[in-house]
């Protein structure tokens, strides 16, 4: 069976770069989320492999998505999940 999509602000909300899923939204919304150099929508289907630029207030990350996280996990747990 396979998990249903993950979407993008959950999934940015899950491996801790955002403090909120809706920060998160709303850095997708206001084009500080990118990927393949273009805006990402939250609502956007996050896959194995696929490649995001992030701007966050204290940095900006280009991570990669290692594995599909669906709940929020501690930072150690985390950060297993994509490769900055």
């Amino acid at each position: 069976m396979e998990k249903e999509k993950l979407r993008l602000d959950k999934y940015l909300w899950a491996i801790r770069l955002f403090k909120t899923r809706s920060q998160a939204g709303d850095a997708c919304d206001k084009g500080k989320v990118k990927f393949m150099g273009s805006n990402a929508k939250p609502s956007k289907a996050v896959q194995v492999g696929d490649e995001y630029e992030v701007k966050t207030e204290s940095k900006r990350w280009v991570i990669k998505v290692n594995g599909l996280l669906y709940k929020r996990v501690q930072y150690s747990d985390a950060i297993n999940f994509y490769s900055d």
